[in-house]
């Protein structure tokens, strides 16, 4: 398992376009902590928590990009027909998937932090020219906790994502179909639209609370597992060419 993980990081490592993503990443978390807390002060933009809200705009962008990310690289696997070398050499096609399922997790979670520590470093240098604070000692745990573990699944969904659908279009409008759909069925369906996967992302984030945190991370991790568990035994032991 732990050669597999280092197959997959290095896949990674010698794309063009992780670093290319990478770096849109890094500028939007810059642009982001910089431009939004540069508004400290104004209206309603005053308080430690309202503050902290930047960050957790900086998070969601680490959410969607992580997800995408492990969308991609699962179902281009397919779209390229590598992934037939990779079962070959590997003819356990369960542990290929978990490799992967660790993989994106484990770059998923260094990804949260980075970007939390230098939205957060930014952020707070800002505010504090201007007489504020972002209260990190008391909310910096949890807001890092959130952020984590939020991109953590999300990029574990990415992978069954992708792996469902083997295709990196095909992956890429689903995710954003769902999110769309949550947000487009929230009044029609009520209190049920606060369990679709992107709500309950929401709030671990913390950007919404209508249930504790810690169930709604509990609650996202089974979705993902029972949809890992679909795509091992419905999609990934289809015939591959």
């Amino acid at each position: 398992m732990i050669a597999l993980v280092r197959s997959e990081l290095l896949k990674l490592r010698t794309l063009r376009s992780t670093a290319w993503a990478a770096a849109a990443l890094l500028a939007i978390t810059l642009l982001t902590a910089g431009l939004g807390m540069g508004n400290a002060g104004k209206r309603d933009y005053t308080t430690p928590a309202e503050l902290r809200d930047t960050i957790l705009a900086v998070g969601y962008a680490a959410v969607f990009f992580m997800a995408v990310l492990g969308a991609i690289a699962a179902a281009g696997e397919y779209r390229h027909r590598t992934i037939s070398q990779r079962f070959l050499a590997t003819p356990e096609r369960q542990r290929v998937l978990i490799s992967k399922l660790l993989t994106y997790a484990i770059v998923a979670l260094g990804t949260a932090l980075v970007v939390t520590a230098v939205a957060a470093a930014l952020g707070q240098a800002v505010v504090s020219s201007k007489g504020y604070t972002l209260g990190l000692a008391d909310g910096g745990l949890r807001l890092t906790a959130g952020i984590a573990i939020a991109t953590v699944l999300a990029a574990t969904l990415g992978v069954v994502a992708g792996s469902l659908t083997r295709n990196p279009t095909t992956a890429m409008v689903a995710i954003f179909g769902v999110w769309i759909g949550e947000k487009i069925a929230g009044d029609l369906i009520g209190h049920a639209a606060q369990y679709g996967p992107f709500a309950l992302i929401e709030n671990v984030l913390g950007l919404n609370s209508p249930f504790g945190w810690g169930y709604a991370a509990l609650l996202l991790a089974a979705t993902t597992a029972a949809l890992a568990v679909l795509a091992q035994r419905v999609f990934v032991s289809r015939d591959v060419t």
